[in-house]
């Protein structure tokens, strides 16, 4: 397995974060991933880099946004079928594949960057959507074992993951036989819901909390727009998070505090973050 010391991630985080940089490991097989978690008992997973916030990070990073294995469908009733996919796999390359075969229920993904995998370890969706509706189960590797999971979802959290690190190498996705038009037309549909966002990004820098709006309480307490140099809050919506140039880690440490603590000071709510800040 390649490993590269002290790589550049500012191309592979979509926030492109300038300072950020860790020991990258590059498995190629399914034998790679388990070894590697025998050796390494925390670590993070690296694929999309669409959810993260990262600077010089002192942990092993596992790379998994090259595709390990081969995706295959397997008949399960007359209308259903079970696709099982990499976890390396892109959301845009899994829309692909469900358009071209006719496959509905995954639509809702439509325009959210990232990876199957990714996507699947934090229930990244829409908040009127879950990956509950279509994951039958969940492939995991763990302390060098490898084990079928069948997923429990809560609202951006697979809520029965093993307690330490582990990687998810791929998926049984229950799909449903539809017509290629069909499909396409969904996904279109959610498409067209999506906000645009023209700079380097991680969407949503905070969860909703429970009844609430991460974005309005943030309107409300002066923060859209707000930046710490060049991390910022959109101007257009206060719960996305931007890099307008150069931002550095500290930066979006730094905003995400002033803004939790403007939201707690206006509301007395404490805003969680949904991006995933490593080595802070």
């Amino acid at each position: 397995m390649k490993l590269k010391k002290k790589a550049s991630m500012e191309k592979l985080l979509t926030l492109n974060i300038k300072d950020s940089e860790c020991d990258l490991y590059f498995p190629e097989t399914v034998d790679d991933i388990i070894r590697f978690t025998m050796d390494n008992k925390d670590f993070y997973v690296l694929a999309g880099g669409s959810n993260i916030v990262a600077g010089k990070v002192n942990k092993p990073v596992l790379y998994m946004a090259d595709m390990i294995g081969t995706s295959n469908t397997e008949d399960i009733s007359e209308n259903a079928v079970k696709v099982f996919m990499p976890a390396g796999v892109s959301i845009s390359k899994l829309l692909d594949y469900s358009i071209k075969n006719g496959l509905s229920g995954v639509e809702f993904m439509a325009g959210i960057p990232g990876t199957v995998g990714g996507a699947l370890y934090g229930n990244s969706a829409p908040s009127e959507n879950s990956w509950d509706d279509v994951t039958g189960a969940l492939y995991i590797i763990f302390e060098g074992t490898v084990s079928m999971n069948i997923p429990r979802y809560s609202y951006r959290k697979l809520e029965n993951a093993p307690a330490k690190s582990f990687v998810i190498y791929g998926a049984d996705l229950i799909l449903v036989k539809d017509t290629q038009e069909n499909v396409r037309q969904r996904v279109m549909y959610y498409l067209s819901k999506r906000l645009k966002i023209n700079e380097p990004s991680a969407g949503s820098f905070f969860k909703n909390p429970e009844n609430e709006s991460a974005g309005y309480l943030l309107d409300k307490a002066g923060m859209k727009g707000f930046r710490v140099n060049d991390a910022a809050l959109s101007e257009d919506h206060a719960n996305i998070v931007l890099n307008k140039g150069a931002a550095l880690y500290r930066d979006f440490c730094d905003l995400k505090n002033i803004a939790k603590n403007k939201v707690k000071e206006t509301f007395n709510i404490d805003l969680e973050p949904e991006v995933s800040f490593w080595d802070e």
